[in-house]
C-alpha cells in the first residue's frame, strides 16, 4: 500500500482527514493493537444511496482508508451508492466516520453502531458492483423510487396504539427464524434476491398499509421501489429507516421486537431484548425444542445452515444430520473452525 502522506488531499473530496490518518493515528493504532483485549471491537453498519461519481476510484481509496485504520469487513460501491459494514477498535472507527462525513458523497450517513468481543471479520473485501444490494433484476426497479421512510419513533408508535398495518420482512427465511417484529409475515424467499420472483405472493397485501424491515435499512429501498414497480400505491407503502438495529438502540428491552438479529459476519447473531423476558423464536432442526443458535454443519461438503438446541448439538457432533455425522468420521471431512461461521 502506498503512503497515505504522500496521496493528495482535497477538501472537496473529503480527503483532509489523510493527515491524521497517515501521522497521529497509524502510531495510536499501534497502541490500541497491543493491549486489544481490553477493548471491544466496534461494528459499524450503514449504507447511502447516492450518485457517487468515479465509483471505480472510490473502491481503492476506501480499500487504503480501511487498511490504514485496520478496520476488516465488507464494502459494496457501486455508482449509485454505498453499503457497508466495517469493524475495528473504537478509535479506528470514529477516525472512519470522520472520514466519511468529510467526503460530499458519504457525509449524512446514519451508522449503526454495535459492539463485538472479538473481531467479527476475517478481512477486509472492497468491491465494485453493479448493486449494492443483490436483486440480480437491477433492471425491474428505479432506485430513486422507494417507499415512505418512517424512523423508529413512528412505527413503536403505531404498535403502541395498535394502528392496522401488515409487516413485510424483506430478510432471507432463516433470519425470520430466529427473530422478528411481533406479527410480521414470514418472507416467502429463502434469499432477498429471489423477491423478484415472490411478487405474485404478495399481491394478497395490495390495498394495505404495509411496512417492509430489514437488518439495516438497505434491502427495503429496491424492495420497495420493486413494490411501486408491480402496482402498489405508494401512500400505503413505508419502509422502516435503520431497519431492525436502529429500532433496536432505543426499543431493544422493552419493544414490539422478538428474538434475536441475525447478521452477516461472525457474531451470526446478536440479542435485542437483552432482559430475563427475551422471546426466543427459533427451534432446533432435530427435535423441535426451543433454540436461537445457529450452526453449520461440520461436513465441509455440506454447510448446511441450521439451529440446534445444545443436546442435539452434541449428539449429532455439530451436524445436520446423522449421514453428515458419519462423513466426518474421516477428520478430512471437517470444516476447520473459522470456516464453519457465517456460511448460507
Amino acid at each position: 500500500m502506498g503512503n497515505l502522506s504522500c496521496m493528495p488531499c482535497t477538501n472537496d473530496l473529503g480527503f483532509g482527514i489523510m493527515e491524521k490518518i497517515s501521522v497521529w493515528t497509524l502510531k495510536s493504532l499501534e497502541f490500541y493493537k497491543e493491549i486489544n483485549d481490553l477493548y471491544m471491537y466496534h461494528v459499524l453498519l450503514y449504507y447511502k444511496i447516492q450518485k457517487i461519481p468515479q465509483s471505480q476510484y472510490e473502491v481503492q481509496r476506501h480499500r487504503e482508508v480501511c487498511k490504514a485504520l485496520q478496520l476488516n469487513g465488507r464494502i459494496l460501491i457501486s455508482h449509485y451508492g454505498i453499503n457497508g459494514t466495517v469493524a475495528g477498535t473504537k478509535e479506528s472507527i470514529a477516525l472512519y466516520q470522520a472520514y466519511m462525513n468529510q467526503h460530499a458523497a458519504f457525509a449524512g450517513i446514519d451508522f449503526k453502531e454495535s459492539t463485538s468481543t472479538f473481531m467479527p471479520f476475517p478481512r477486509l473485501r472492497v468491491r465494485h458492483r453493479e448493486e449494492i444490494i443483490t436483486t440480480d433484476a437491477p433492471d425491474q426497479y428505479n432506485i430513486w423510487n422507494v417507499g415512505t421512510h418512517i424512523d423508529r419513533d413512528t412505527l413503536h408508535d403505531w404498535f403502541i396504539r395498535g394502528e392496522e398495518f401488515v409487516l413485510l420482512d424483506m430478510r432471507n427465511d432463516y433470519e425470520w427464524e430466529i427473530g422478528r417484529f411481533a406479527g410480521a409475515v414470514k418472507p416467502p424467499m429463502k434469499y432477498f434476491r429471489d423477491l423478484k420472483d415472490c411478487m405474485g405472493y404478495y399481491e394478497q397485501f395490495k390495498g394495505k398499509k404495509l411496512v417492509l424491515f430489514c437488518t439495516g435499512g438497505i434491502r427495503c429501498e429496491p424492495a420497495t421501489a420493486m413494490f411501486l414497480q408491480a402496482g402498489f400505491e405508494a401512500k400505503d407503502l413505508y419502509q422502516l429507516e435503520g431497519g431492525i438495529v436502529k429500532y433496536a438502540e432505543k426499543y431493544g428491552d422493552d419493544g414490539f421486537y422478538e428474538g434475536k438479529c441475525f447478521v452477516f459476519d461472525d457474531r451470526i447473531a446478536i440479542p435485542i431484548n437483552t432482559t430475563e423476558s427475551a422471546i426466543i423464536t427459533g427451534h432446533c432442526a432435530h427435535c423441535g425444542d426451543v433454540s436461537d443458535v445457529y450452526y453449520n454443519c461440520r461436513n465441509k461438503r455440506c454447510n448446511k445452515l441450521f439451529l440446534s438446541c445444545d443436546a442435539c448439538d452434541v449428539t449429532l457432533r455439530g451436524c445436520c444430520s446423522n449421514i453428515c455425522g458419519d462423513v466426518i468420521r474421516d477428520p478430512s471431512n471437517v470444516r476447520p473452525p473459522r470456516a464453519s461461521i457465517y456460511n448460507k
